[in-house]
């Protein structure tokens, strides 16, 4: 990394996710849902007042827009902010690892900057565009496989209270049509995280359905730039109006999406 940009978001990130994570506390068993969505919600707020506050000190031309903003994230050309303090709330609240803090600068529906970071393993995956992908400084690349019976896949299943009945079955779906082709799936919380671990080659692919853009929107450069391919699941270019998300190694892209396809009709 190398722009003044990404120094000083690197240094955010960490520090205050380090700072969530200090204070993680897991789960008694006696809280309810609610109680718990609650609990991720104020650490979540605290952070994004932090976060946003220092941001816009160090780059007042630079917008924000948080990751559970319901505005237009197309409104306006400027360039702005998305951060996610906390993805894999439940991980997080049981005292699980493989949760993970993601930042990213967009521009024109784009990442130019993107940044993941596993407080756990303090591991922070790292991209600007043109620039590469590096995981703690050092340069990393997406799988070489070009079989797809051999990859391992990452994806996410939703609780079913979640999103309803239709977006549970059609996740299921994708699960189950997905698991015909390739070597096994696995499920690893953090969406972010599991797509950075595409751009680092320790997962071959990652598909899910949904719109969760800024889940995915920072984990999809990281691929890009290590080589890989992101696109929504019908296969169009990704961005922030994608409708599902696949990224794969190059040599593996073209073969997921055929075999997914019918998913999506």
């Amino acid at each position: 990394m190398k722009s003044r940009y990404a120094s000083v978001a690197a240094a955010l990130l960490r520090g205050i996710t380090d700072e969530i994570a200090s204070g993680a506390q897991a789960s008694s068993g006696s809280e309810s849902i609610p109680e718990l969505i609650d609990r991720v919600r104020e650490v979540s707020e605290q952070s994004q007042a932090q976060m946003r506050s220092a941001l816009e000190a160090a780059f007042p031309e630079i917008g924000w827009n948080d990751s559970e903003d319901k505005q237009d994230p197309q409104a306006g050309a400027a360039p702005y902010w998305v951060y996610d303090p906390i993805d894999g709330a439940y991980h997080y609240l049981q005292g699980l690892p493989l949760w993970s803090s993601s930042l990213a600068l967009i521009k024109d529906g784009q990442a130019i900057l993107a940044l993941v970071y596993d407080p756990c393993k303090r591991e922070l995956f790292a991209a600007e565009a043109g620039k590469g992908t590096t995981l703690n400084g050092r340069p990393v690349k997406a799988s070489a496989k070009a079989d797809l019976h051999t990859a391992v896949v990452g994806t996410a299943l939703p609780p079913f209270d979640s999103g309803g009945a239709g977006e549970h079955a059609l996740a299921a779906k994708l699960l189950v049509e997905t698991s015909k082709h390739v070597f096994v799936i696995r499920q690893m919380a953090a969406a972010s995280l599991q797509l950075a671990y595409v751009a680092a080659g320790r997962l071959d692919a990652y598909v899910e359905t949904g719109k969760d853009v800024y889940d995915w929107i920072a984990g999809c450069l990281l691929v890009q730039e290590a080589g890989g391919i992101a696109t929504s699941l019908d296969g169009t270019p990704f961005d922030v109006n994608a409708d599902g998300i696949l990224v794969a190694a190059a040599g593996l892209h073209n073969s997921l999406h055929e075999s997914v396809a019918d998913v999506m009709r």
